[in-house]
């Protein structure tokens, strides 16, 4: 999707611009601070997604889009209201619902849109919405929907609330109620008072216990946080030391040597400007009475000059014309003879065809050459004998049967290696079934000899006692048989996983005789790997062989089809030569020179050529001489005049009236210069004095500067200036370090409590603190149990303890609706595992994909860094590693902060283009991303970006004016491609292409 064109209404600083911008290239905007870069980008975002709550008052605004399709598309928000047109009909969807799969402002934001301040490295693909929009784009979206279903479900059965209303929660709570109701019956019995006492201290203990764990994990959370900016706050605090150090420079002005080196040079072009002036002023030319008699002689001397090249282009004429008549005659007569000697008569013809002649001559020539060419250009056969054959070479089926058993050895060995890491995790991870159906069994067994005791020792309704003995007697056999079921359901899975093995490992066997291996089926799946990688070479060494036997082959066709050509084409030169021939003797018949040959061609012809000028010159000659002698008398008598008037006493020829044009040419300078000298003498005057105030003034600028700055002279002020640059160095890494801590703390008050630690302690209190609280977590769960196991013995005993009727169905009610507990509660467990799995699934999903974000990152670092570096991960992708051109692979924490910038681009530029391929491609846009970097890795990434912006539409804007210069090299580095950069200057609300300097 590209924009074609943006439409601002009324939108902030901008009023009724309209502009389209380039739809591929690299755009650079730049522009100073409050020249409207900011409201631009909020601009486009609004235009996608739509103004932000309460913030559409006073905006409007339109955008027209082209989908990859090649559909229009215009986007209108005028305020609360919106459109969205394609031409034909209105659609009521937004943009991100119609085309994007639910996009929103911020994943948009974390994807396409990034600052400086979002070059936060490898993390980024750890983010939960880019993650569901990304990585899970084909399935995981459906993953991520089940896993929010099962926490919705998960909901529906528990809150963690006291008061919640959901059925777990209303089912404890009536539990809660039973024991109230159980201990407020009077029992005599003063074992039953303790137990029942004991029993309720056993939950004050486990909730104590739970309390306890709880608040460890909130201590272990608190302390990941300064763990985690231990290092940047150490980073920050030297900074802080060293800015402390050169606190004395802190004030100093950032230009003030700029501007001293400035006013030095301009103190100096003042002075030499005074001491010209006065030069001048000191000099003093005056007007001579001599010269107005060639004033009023000037046009004519103008006149005569003029004439003066004809008239020595008529004596240089006669001059040279007396020898050249003699000449003629000579050259005449001597190629008149040469050229009787080819002709039979001894007639020199007037008119020849030469051009004819020419080509006849040349063609016979040519005939003649070409005859000699093929004569020379008989093919020789250079095609090798056909090879032998080798008797044990596999044939092309034979290679066919092999390669479909590696395929298919190949998909089992995967396979295999996938069930095996399923049969590990059965055997080692899974958690082992619940012990709720077993308790229930043994209570109805409990309750079912109950009720046949009462019926035979306290004289009960047999009728009555015997059926609900029976009943609790079946409902006892179903509980176990379930929990039977419950238990083998595991180790069936395991032997069915086996025996999936067994069978591949069968299949692997059968299929590596067909592939020639022999290779024990038991072995690692990497060893099966490297066999199969030896097969794959053997194939295409087989393959190279044969393309090599098939070349020879086409040699040998191939001579035999240039030698019949050969014999084709001598025939053909055999008919052209004859013809070339023919034409020839024909030419010389009609010119006469019957005797002539080819060779003698362009010796003949340039005979006749000279014998025809020099005929035709001398009787040109003897026209133009009368004409000559006319002119020079003429111009003669004008300049005789002339010297006459003003004095020069020469003889008069071109030369002498050259002589006096030059002087009348000084002498009119001359005067003109003294009628202008009194007026620009008063006017140097007044600029000396101005130029004198000037000086002074500057003078009084530098004496300010040096006391603003606190220096003496000027090595003293520059050594500031040094000072000051790094005071400004180690106030930059200051304050990013703040900013990571900020980010880290997340809000306001932990931020003031992070930074009270920092101070306070050290990284080892922290690390000894975090694992004495996980200690601690270990013991409370193994109080936890025993608690429990504990609870449940004396449960077990009151209940034996019981007499009552009404105790005994309070008892039996409390234990059905405990029934309904646990099953509810089996209900949740079995969703959270399900949570669990869809998680891990999720999660392989992702590691599978994630690599490709990762190769294509490296592929742009590669670009970007010249080949410099490129980028590897991990197997489980969560370290990434820097490659240079040794191969040597650097970690992350090892990065400088140049290439980590680079490297961090890289990622979310791959991250980008892979989310264009899934879904739709979208403007880039970068605000300010290279300041951080120097002028050489600037150049590189505007190179990378502009070759990127070939296919994407791209939008960096800036504020830096070295960026803006590196953009503007690169751009003339790559002036002979198209849609590369595009340069625009935003000021103002205006958006200009910028001129060329």
């Amino acid at each position: 999707m590209k924009i074609i064109q943006m439409e601002l209404a009324d939108f902030g600083i901008y009023h009724g611009v309209k502009w389209n911008p380039p739809e591929s290239g690299l755009i650079v905007m730049h522009g100073r601070n409050e020249s409207g870069k900011t409201t631009l980008m909020k601009y486009v975002r609004s235009m996608f997604f739509g103004y932000l709550r309460g913030d559409w008052h006073g905006y409007f605004g339109s955008m027209d889009i082209r989908r990859e399709d090649g559909k229009e598309y215009k986007i209108v928000r005028n305020e609360k209201e919106y459109t969205l047109s394609d031409g034909d009909e209105n659609l009521q969807e937004e943009p991100a619902d119609l085309w994007w799969h639910g996009l929103d402002r911020q994943t948009y934001d974390k994807i396409f849109a990034m600052g400086l301040e979002d070059l936060q490295g490898f993390k980024i693909l750890s983010n939960e919405a880019v993650r569901n929009h990304f990585f899970s784009i084909e399935g995981g979206v459906a993953m991520g929907l089940a896993r929010s279903e099962v926490a919705k479900e998960m909901g529906e059965l528990l809150v963690a609330s006291p008061q919640g209303k959901k059925p777990i929660n209303a089912l404890l709570n009536e539990q809660k109620d039973f024991d109230r109701r159980i201990s407020s019956l009077a029992f005599d019995e003063d074992e039953f008072a303790k137990l029942q006492e004991t029993e309720r201290t056993t939950h004050e203990i486990e909730n104590r216990i739970r309390l306890d764990i709880e608040e460890s994990k909130q201590q272990i959370e608190q302390i990941s946080m300064p763990i985690a900016a231990w290092d940047v706050y150490k980073r920050g605090q030297d900074a802080l030391q060293q800015m402390q150090n050169l606190a004395d420079v802190s004030q100093f002005p950032m230009d003030g040597a700029q501007k001293w080196a400035d006013m030095d040079q301009k103190i100096k072009e003042i002075d030499e400007q005074i001491q010209h002036l006065k030069e001048i002023n000191q000099k003093g030319p005056a007007f001579q009475e001599s010269w107005k008699r060639w004033l009023v002689c000037g046009p004519q001397i103008d006149d005569i000059y003029r004439s003066i090249p004809a008239w020595k282009q008529g004596l240089d004429e006669l001059k040279d014309h007396e020898d050249k008549e003699i000449d003629w005659d000579f050259e005449k007569n001597k190629q008149a003879e040469t050229l009787k000697g080819w002709t039979v008569t001894g007639e020199i013809p007037e008119t020849v065809d030469w051009p004819r002649g020419m080509a006849a001559a040349s063609a016979l020539e040519h005939s003649r050459q070409e005859m000699e060419k093929w004569q020379a250009a008989k093919p020789k056969n250079v095609s090798a004998p056909e090879p032998e054959a080798e008797d044990t070479e596999k044939t092309k089926d034979e290679w066919n049967t092999v390669g479909t058993a590696v395929a298919a050895i190949q998909s089992a060995v995967t396979e295999r290696q996938t069930l095996q890491e399923q049969l590990d995790w059965l055997k080692n991870g899974a958690t082992g079934p619940s012990k709720a159906f077993t308790v229930l069994g043994v209570l109805f067994l409990l309750a079912a000899v109950a009720c046949v005791a009462a019926v035979y020792l306290a004289d009960f309704d047999s009728t009555l006692g015997l059926g609900a003995g029976a009943a609790c007697a079946v409902i006892a056999v179903i509980s176990l048989a379930r929990q039977k079921t419950g238990t083998d359901r595991i180790p069936r899975k395991i032997a069915e996983i086996e025996g999936q093995l067994g069978t591949l490992d069968q299949k692997i066997s059968e299929l590596s005789k067909d592939a020639e291996i022999t290779l024990d089926v038991e072995a690692a799946n990497d060893r099966w790997q490297q066999e199969l990688d030896g097969v794959r070479k053997q194939y295409m060494d087989w393959q190279t062989r044969e393309s090599k036997n098939a070349w020879q082959k086409e040699q040998k066709v191939m001579y035999d089809a240039i030698y019949e050509t050969w014999q084709e084409d001598g025939n053909a030169c055999k008919k052209k030569l004859l013809a070339s021939e023919t034409a020839w003797e024909g030419w010389r018949d009609q010119s006469g020179f019957t005797k002539l040959e080819t060779a003698d061609m362009a010796k003949a012809k340039e005979a006749w050529d000279t014998w025809k000028q020099m005929t035709t010159a001398s009787a040109d000659w003897k026209r133009r001489k009368l004409d000559v002698n006319s002119s020079i008398s003429r111009w003669t008598d004008t300049a005789e005049q002339i010297f006459r008037e003003v004095g020069v006493k020469k003889p008069v020829s071109p030369d002498a009236a050259e002589a006096v044009y030059k002087q009348w040419q000084d002498i009119r300078v001359q005067a003109e210069v003294a009628k202008e000298q009194d007026r620009q003498q008063k006017e140097r005057e007044a600029q000396i004095e101005s130029l004198s105030e000037e000086r002074e003034h500057k003078v009084q600028m530098q004496r300010e500067l040096l006391s603003a700055a606190g220096a003496k002279t000027d090595a003293e002020f520059r050594g500031k200036l040094l000072k000051f640059r790094q005071f400004q160095q180690y106030k930059e890494v200051y304050d990013q370090t703040e900013a990571h801590i900020r980010l880290i703390a997340k809000n306001p008050k932990k931020l003031s409590e992070l930074r009270h630690e920092l101070k306070i302690h050290t990284l080892k209190n922290w690390t000894d603190e975090r694992d004495y609280y996980q200690k601690k977590i270990a013991d409370a769960e193994k109080k936890l149990a025993e608690v429990a196991e504990k609870r449940g013995s004396i449960i077990e005993r009151l209940s034996q303890m019981a007499k009552s009727d009404e105790y005994g169905k309070l008892l039996q009610t409390q234990q059905n609706r405990k029934a309904d507990l646990d099953r509810h509660v089996d209900d949740w467990l079995t969703y959270m595992y399900t949570q669990y799995m869809l998680e891990q699934a999720q999660d392989y999903y992702e590691r599978v994909r994630q690599p490709i974000v990762i190769r294509q990152a490296g592929e742009y670092l590669n670009l970007m860094t010249q080949g410099r570096y490129t980028l590897q991960a991990n197997l489980d992708g969560k370290q990434l590693f820097a490659v240079d051109g040794t191969q040597r692979r650097i970690p992350e924490k090892q990065w400088s902060s140049g290439l980590g910038d680079q490297i961090y681009l890289a990622i979310r530029v791959s991250l980008a283009m892979a989310f264009s391929r899934q879904i739709e491609p979208m403007p880039l846009i970068l605000d300010d991303i290279l300041v951080r970097f120097d002028e050489q890795r600037q150049k590189e990434a505007i190179h990378f970006l502009a070759s990127l912006g070939k296919k994407e539409q791209i939008f960096l804007f800036t504020c830096s004016a070295a960026t803006q210069k590196v953009a503007q090299e690169v751009q003339k580095e790559l002036s002979g491609e198209t849609d590369t950069i595009h340069i625009f200057e935003i000021e103002k609300g205006t958006i200009q292409p910028q001129t060329a300097s």
